[in-house]
């Protein structure tokens, strides 16, 4: 059994694009050598959105081909999702992250931005898929494996994920908001023990106590300044059920068929994307109630119903054409790649084109970036995942494209 599912490759796309512009604007700023940074105030949050994108995204497609295959087979093979998921996800997240543990420093000696990374503990949380954990409990080594931290999310999201459709597939609605209520709930209790308990230095301490096997580990005795509520997967599993949500109406014809004029209507979608657009450059505010609770779930809402409406085929938008395709394929790695080729790309233009011109570091250098990132992911792609991915359908019932 095949399913395909238009526009969805450009919005990955879009997805990765989000991330970059986000970045090379950070990468700009950490620098504070008056580089010319001017869209900052609109792309600051980008990275965000863009990984929340990707998330609900992640729960459309992984929970729809769940569904199919509960409704082909009359059950999910667990072994199966596990070995699909390892096949496309750890061959890249592996590989390049021990390149990352393990050359990173000498490069970038080499390019005049030393930098000294405690490698061993850089190692645990990769090998454990706990990096979005590093972020808020170990010494952070800003630009090296830190964006791995949402691959990490989705992990171990995954441990649970096929269980949830294989025993509660008679139940479906009622388990999928089950998950939005757990991670809009765990938000406001994990921001509570925060305001009232001294989690992290008692976390630190304990870890301390526990006299950990590799020298260079580190944990801050204190929290790390990086937001709990955005890095927890509990506070992430919002984002996951209202991608799962709307496959599952797009999924149940008869319930599809109650809000198909809504989902198809071109004057609804342009109004939707407006304001998504409008919402995520901050021209529209969002307020401090909706900031700190809601900051995922008010987009995964938009996010959510573009992606049921952009994957029917009827969107007011083509996303269709080859070069979104073939961007969408190369998306994982053009975020796994992104940010090491952008920093580098930074440095060769403060090498070489003065600090203050608009047009090289607001317009070239975030293009070049893109270009550069988007050549790279292609290669690894094509000659080095594209073989796991071979091996990959074996273990597919539901056949989907790079899924």
């Amino acid at each position: 059994m095949r399913v395909y599912f238009k526009n969805l490759d450009g919005i990955r796309f879009i997805a990765a694009l989000l991330v970059i512009l986000q970045h090379t604007s950070d990468y700009k700023e950490f620098q504070n050598k008056g580089i010319s940074n001017i869209f900052r105030p609109y792309v600051g949050d980008f990275g965000s959105y863009g990984v929340t994108l990707f998330f609900v995204l992640s729960g459309y497609l992984i929970f729809y081909l769940l569904f199919a295959e509960k409704q082909v087979t009359n059950t999910i093979s667990i072994k199966n999702f596990y070995i699909r998921r390892i096949l496309r996800i750890w061959p890249l997240y592996i590989g390049f992250g021990l390149v990352l543990i393990f050359g990173i420093d000498y490069v970038l000696a080499k390019v005049g931005t030393p930098v000294h990374t405690p490698a061993l503990t850089n190692l645990f949380y990769l090998c454990t898929f706990s990096i979005n954990l590093q972020m808020l409990f170990a010494i952070p080594n800003k630009g090296i494996i830190e964006l791995y931290w949402s691959v990490c999310i989705e992990e171990q999201f995954y441990l649970f994920a096929p269980w949830l459709v294989k025993k509660g597939y008679k139940k479906m609605l009622s388990v999928i908001i089950g998950l939005i209520v757990i991670g809009i709930a765990s938000k406001f209790v994990l921001h509570y023990i925060e305001l009232h308990y001294d989690v992290y230095t008692v976390l630190s301490e304990y870890t301390l106590k526990l006299n950990f096997p590799f020298k260079n580990f580190h944990i801050s005795d204190h929290f790390n300044h990086n937001n709990p509520l955005y890095f927890f997967t509990l506070c992430r599993l919002d984002n996951f059920g209202f991608g799962a949500l709307a496959a599952w109406i797009y999924f149940n014809k008869p319930l599809y068929a109650k809000v198909e004029k809504i989902v198809t209507n071109k004057i609804v979608q342009i109004i939707v994307v407006l304001f998504t657009f409008l919402y995520i450059t901050h021209i529209i505010p969002e307020g401090r109630f909706i900031n700190l609770y809601f900051f995922s779930t008010v987009p995964s809402i938009l996010f959510a119903y573009i992606i049921m409406s952009a994957s029917t085929g009827d969107f007011f938008i083509n996303l269709e054409n080859k070069p979104l395709k073939l961007l969408g394929k190369y998306s994982y790695g053009i975020y796994v790649f992104h940010a090491v080729v952008s920093e580098l790309i930074l440095v060769a233009f403060m090498k070489f084109l003065p600090a203050n011109t608009l047009l090289n570091y607001d317009v070239l250098y975030p293009l070049t970036c893109i270009v550069c990132t988007a050549i790279v992911a292609a290669l690894s792609y094509e000659l080095y995942e594209r073989h796991f991915m071979k091996l990959k359908q074996r273990f597919t019932i539901v056949k989907n494209h790079d899924t």
